[in-house]
């Protein structure tokens, strides 16, 4: 092939395509500029809707996930005082009075009795303008027997109010105790009218479950309030309703304190479309008001339930939004409150029908998106006009700079021919194409070289760490079972004890392995200890460690498991165990003992752990003996 010189090629072709190539690539650039930076945006746009909806959907169910702790916590409380209160009525004959001689029951012109003294336990009121029989004052007395569950709930739950019970005769038993009781309540009252006893009955509650009531006011505590109740029977009796009354206020509290991204604003509804609680500030843009209520006697004499405005249904700015069931009914979920686009998102709290419904403002969303496009907008403005008289400027400038231009870039590639001669010394290797100019091929021949030269030192580099890599995975591995050894061990209590987590140790141990030993000879014992890995291996997650540490000692490492879940695990260990010991014409027969410990914070390191399996291993070992 001719060779050509690069100097004299450039010099015949540089004006007549440096114009048009240049004029072309700017053209091209002005546009794609523009096409890119639109997509840019849009993409940008639908990222930011996307990313803002899957993380404030997180945060919203991590706080949900919470509030649901708390609800069940309140329900399984509930649970427990109803299998109290059902026991008690069943036996009341059998029950004993608790501190008589310390209780006086006193009667009130408005047709109540009550007791008078706070004996650390709850107030007590019999609404009845008859004479309080015998079988009255023996309730009373008897039903001191519920203080202890309910003064316990009330100390350690700081989100409850008040627990209490109503019975089908109108006596109210309520914790924390209320002096004169009895001006709390209307003269004629009948608590059976009431949300907090009636939505248990047979009609409204025929499953005889827990019931949540709709928020209601509670004049005593001058605030918001929902309760948990529970029928109680005795043999197909409604002997009452046991209950326990939570504020909204502090039951939600920490929902609503955590600031969700973009000024997102929440509320939590129940199965009826009635607000539970709010984030502040939806109250304005939704225009409803909680009116004061004022009561200066704190008497009971009505239910004060949410005002409609409270009830999503009654804003007809949602229909479009939810279903019946307020859920969404497609995936553009816009609406536009108040001249402002929010996006609403529903997160199931999954119990009582709760949900959550979040407005997230769109503008605040992208805001950021639209002032940059405006900006990219302006750039892209101002690069048309400077290319326009740059490319002026250039056509007079070109000429004149041309030869001086064909120089600099001789000059420079003879440069770097130079300078990749003096890097490699090798032989060549044809990767890089001649392309007929002597000085680009020359370049192209010691590239060539330097990448052969790169790549066997690269591979070599490559091969070192691989050995190295085996030579450690070596060191950490039991040669008999492949799993790990104790040095592995020590590298992980190490590394766990500068950061624990969340850890549950199982350690086991091969019974009688020394008569596996002795009486079938070491081989099956070598078969007896694989089998077992294979078993624990698996009937454990990828994540797990297996680790021997010494003849028929085994660890199991369960990380981010509780130690139910571990007990769970072992559980299918010992199944499959089982299942191997029955086969038939089967030598390998073997039975473990185990250990199963989690890492707490009395735990100061792995190996207390360990030792703590060990002692619970050794442990069930004497029992099964």
């Amino acid at each position: 092939m001719k060779k050509i010189i690069l100097k004299k090629l450039l010099f015949r072709n540089y004006l007549k395509t440096s114009l048009i190539s240049i004029l072309f690539i700017g053209s091209l650039l002005i546009c794609a500029y523009f096409w890119t930076n639109k997509n840019i945006i849009d993409s940008s746009k639908d990222f930011l809707l996307k990313d803002a909806n899957e993380n404030t959907t997180k945060l919203i169910n991590k706080e949900i996930s919470t509030l649901r702790i708390k609800l069940h916590e309140v329900t399984s409380l509930l649970k427990i005082l109803k299998a109290e209160h059902e026991f008690f009525f069943e036996n009341i004959d059998k029950i004993n009075y608790i501190e008589k001689e310390k209780i006086d029951i006193n009667y009130n012109k408005n047709g109540a009795y009550y007791k008078q003294q706070d004996n650390g336990g709850s107030s007590v009121v019999f609404l009845s303008k008859e004479k309080l029989t015998n079988k009255m004052k023996e309730k009373i007395f008897k039903t001191e027997n519920f203080d202890r569950s309910f003064k316990t709930i009330i100390e350690e739950n700081p989100s409850i109010m008040a627990v209490y019970f109503n019975s089908y005769d109108n006596m109210n038993r309520y914790y924390p105790f209320i002096k004169d009781i009895y001006k709390v309540f209307s003269s004629d009252i009948n608590l059976k009218d009431y949300n907090f006893y009636n939505q248990a009955t047979l009609k409204e509650n025929p499953m005889k479950s827990i019931v949540w009531t709709k928020p209601y006011f509670d004049p005593v505590k001058k605030e918001w309030i929902i309760s948990c109740i529970v029928p109680i029977y005795n043999n197909g009796f409604l002997e009452g309703v046991t209950g326990i009354d939570v504020s909204l206020d502090s039951f939600t509290k920490n929902f609503f304190d955590f600031n969700l991204p973009y000024e997102t604003l929440s509320m939590i509804i129940d199965k009826s479309g009635t607000i539970l609680a709010m984030s502040k500030g939806l109250d304005n843009i939704l225009n409803i008001k909680e009116s004061k209520i004022k009561d200066k006697n704190r008497q009971i004499n009505t239910t004060i339930l949410r005002p409609s405005e409270f009830n999503i249904t009654n804003h007809k700015v949602f229909e479009k939004l939810f279903t019946k069931n307020f859920y969404l009914k497609n995936s553009d979920s816009r609406i536009v409150i108040k001249n402002k686009e929010y996006i609403g998102f529903v997160n199931e709290i999954r119990i009582n029908d709760w949900k959550v419904i979040s407005l997230l403002p769109v503008q605040n969303l992208l805001s950021s998106v639209e002032n940059l496009e405006e900006k990219h907008l302006k750039i892209g403005y101002f690069l048309i006009s400077f290319i326009i008289v740059f490319y002026l400027l250039f056509l007079i400038f070109l000429y004149y700079k041309s030869k001086q231009f064909v120089e600099s870039i001789n000059i420079s590639l003879r440069d770097m021919v130079r300078f990749t001669q003096k890097l490699v010394t090798n032989k060549p290797v044809d990767k890089v194409p001649f392309s007929g100019i002597y000085e680009i091929d020359k370049l192209a021949k010691n590239f060539n070289n330097l990448s052969l030269e790169l790549t066997q030192r690269t591979q070599k580099l490559i091969q070192t760490e691989a050995l190295k890599i085996a030579n450690e995975k070596l060191a950490n591995t039991d040669a008999l079972t492949g799993i790990y050894n104790r040095r592995f061990l020590d590298d992980f209590a190490r590394e766990f004890n500068c950061k624990p987590t969340t850890l549950s140790v199982v350690l086991f141990d091969i019974d009688d392995f020394k008569q596996i030993n002795d009486n079938f000879g070491h081989d099956i014992g070598d078969k007896v200890i694989k089998k077992l890995i294979n078993i624990i291996d698996t009937s454990v997650r990828q994540s797990d460690c297996i680790i021997r540490l010494g003849g028929d000692e085994f660890l199991l490492l369960l990380k981010d498991t509780k130690q139910k879940d571990a007990y769970i695990v072992v559980e299918k260990i010992l199944n499959k165990i089982e299942e191997n010991n029955k086969k038939e014409n089967n030598n390998i027969v073997f039975n473990v003992s185990f250990g199963v410990c989690e890492y707490s914070s009395h735990h100061k390191s792995v190996n207390e752990l360990i030792v703590e399996a060990d002692k619970i291993m050794y442990k069930n070992k004497k029992s099964t003996k």
